[in-house]
């Protein structure tokens, strides 16, 4: 039997949904959906978890790509015989470009031509449908609101053949006469429309096509369909869902418990129309290469034969003394180099600047103050970041962001020369840049709530005399504060457990209270808290140890220990703060004070 079957609590994260994140131990009784539910033995107490009421929050998963929340904002996406305004006849059961049976043919009477459905999304979206042409070869989209935006697609040769207002449009063969269709622009609507046309882009007088799966959704690109019904319909990382959050290789998968940020970018992935800021001497071409999401929504951005710098000049209101952190993911194409910059204008930063290869992944150069960092993603993207300090309080808070060459951030540039880029990101009270926060167009900035994953354990499955609270867990960053997960008694504070990152740098720390008193209390200082460490706190009367990484740091003889059934629960926080900010790979209790080889082989890397 391995050690870590001993354990009486283990939470490895694997299995879980929206409020909940269950352990693998103890075993206790599940619905037969493995979700809890009817059936469900409430005693395994596994953990409840919350992210407040938005949809802000992504990860990255097992294929080491960003996953979001996906909404298709359409009702009744693919049940056309549904929408409003139909001009003439709609007929289910026709074969669809899936091999499926749910296309529709939808057939012009009386000069009538049109279906819509209401809809008063704002910002940058995505409408798709697929389509195939049958005795008509065109199909025009139309989104009326704040600008008419509209998109007409040739459905016999496959082209993308006039637009209105649009950020982009394209048309992807799907195989037997079949496209996808999509259009993608950013206002405010009132009605989505689909109009049957002739092949010159005339409303059509008479005929019909094949249209299967509409979908309309926030972003810059058509995702995987997702069909609605009464309601829309959801996926990814939705609403309270525990993130699991991997590696750039989808690899050491962990428990991703992050505090609140605010994304202050209103247009963090669509640079057009200075979203970026005021562009100088350089050009940006929206949806031109995969970006870290797995789908091409990207912008190149290319400098141009002129001599100067080549950037975005960013400008936002800042406070004196808050750290802001500005951050972007870049990929090379002609340009193998990048950078981060804070203007002097106003008083508020002090010209540090931070150059950033993006051929190796190395920091060339950091001029300043600035805390600069660059982090591997996948597909040959690196997400940059620069923590800055304002020293006022103005309305002229500049940052730079471009194109560098030879770490010169000002030389002649070269035409059609540039880099990738994408999900530009500026974050208040932040001094390392979080997990990105999407935003489509949202003024004001778009807030992702604090994780908060707490309630887990039980009277039954922890033993207060004596035992072993272990976990495997990688700090955020290195910021200096208290961030602490405990072993408590839920009905007194004054008996607990915790273990936790000190507000000294790379320095674990666990203490031990009964009735109030300190039983014991620890510390050992880290290598680097922001990599996995295995971390163990062996309670028993008269017997406390620390262990990190395969070796007893910390030892305490003295001491009580806690009486039986006292502690009930685990929390990652300390009195509703103190969050634990981490990844959290594994964690456990043991019902038995481990022998020193046992707690030896537990933490060992």
């Amino acid at each position: 039997m391995a050690l870590i079957d001993k354990a009486s609590l283990l939470m490895v994260p694997s299995t879980y949904e929206a409020g909940k994140l269950y352990n693998v131990l103890p075993s206790g009784n599940r619905a037969p959906d493995n979700k809890g539910g009817a059936g469900y033995d409430q005693t395994r107490a596994d953990f409840d978890f919350d992210r407040g009421s938005n949809a802000a929050a992504t990860r990255i998963n097992s294929s080491g790509l960003i996953e979001k929340y996906q909404e298709n904002l359409l009702l009744q996406s693919n049940n056309f015989t549904s929408w409003s305004n139909i001009g003439g006849t709609m007929v289910g059961g026709q074969s669809g470009y899936d091999g499926s049976n749910d296309a529709y043919l939808f057939t012009m009477s009386s000069g009538a031509n049109i279906c819509s459905q209401t809809n008063t999304q704002s910002g940058v979206q995505t409408y798709s449908v697929y389509a195939k042409g049958n005795v008509n070869n065109g199909l025009r989209f139309y989104a009326f609101g704040t600008s008419n935006v509209f998109a007409y697609f040739d459905l016999n040769i496959g082209a993308v053949e006039s637009t209105n207002q649009v950020i982009d449009a394209n048309i992807e063969d799907k195989g037997n006469g079949w496209y996808r269709c999509s259009m993608t622009f950013n206002q405010t609507n009132t009605q989505i429309y689909m109009y049957l046309s002739n092949n010159n882009n005339t409303n059509a007088s008479s005929g019909s096509i094949l249209i299967q799966n509409a979908q309309l959704e926030t972003g810059l690109a058509a995702t995987d369909v997702l069909t609605s019904g009464a309601t829309t319909a959801k996926v990814g990382v939705l609403i309270d869902l525990p993130r699991i959050n991997y590696d750039a290789n989808g690899e050491n998968g962990a428990l991703l418990l992050e505090p609140s940020r605010q994304q202050l970018v209103p247009f963090s992935e669509y640079a057009g129309t200075n979203n970026w800021g005021n562009p100088q001497r350089l050009t940006t071409i929206a949806n031109q290469t995969t970006s870290p999401e797995g789908i091409v929504n990207a912008t190149k951005v290319n400098e141009t034969a002129v001599s100067g710098s080549h950037m975005f000049d960013y400008n936002f209101s800042a406070t004196s003394g808050v750290a802001y952190t500005f951050s972007y993911f870049a990929k090379a194409a002609e340009r193998t180099q990048c950078y981060l910059f804070g203007y002097t204008d106003g008083g508020v930063f002090s010209g540090q600047r931070a150059v950033f290869n993006l051929s190796n992944g190395t920091i060339t150069s950091n001029v300043g103050n600035g805390i600069a960092d660059i982090q591997p993603y996948s597909n040959g993207w690196y997400r940059v970041s620069l923590t800055l300090t304002s020293t006022a309080t103005s309305s002229a808070g500049y940052l730079g962001i471009g194109l560098a060459l030879n770490s010169a951030t000002s030389y002649l540039g070269v035409a059609s020369s540039g880099i990738n880029m994408y999900g530009l990101q500026l974050e208040g009270s932040a001094s390392y840049a979080s997990s990105y926060i999407p935003n489509h167009g949202t003024s004001g900035g778009v807030t992702r709530a604090a994780d908060s994953c707490s309630g887990g354990g039980s009277a039954e499955s922890i033993n207060s005399v004596e035992g072993v609270l272990y976990a495997e867990i990688a700090a955020l960053s290195n910021d200096g504060t208290y961030r602490l997960m405990n072993l408590i008694d839920d009905s007194n504070n004054d008996n607990f457990i915790y273990l936790g990152y000190k507000d000294s740098s790379n320095t674990i720390r666990t203490r031990i209270e009964v009735g109030g008193a300190a039983s014991t209390d620890m510390e050992f200082v880290l290598s680097n808290e922001t990599e996995f460490n295995k971390i163990a706190v062996k309670w028993k009367t008269n017997d406390f140890a620390l262990w990190v990484n395969g070796i007893e740091v910390a030892t305490d003889s003295s001491g009580v220990s806690f009486t039986a059934n006292t502690l009930d629960k685990i929390d990652f926080d300390r009195n509703g703060n103190l969050q634990l900010n981490a990844n959290v790979k594994q964690v456990a209790v043991f019902n038995e004070a481990l022998s020193d080889s046992e707690l030896a082989t537990l933490t060992t890397l």
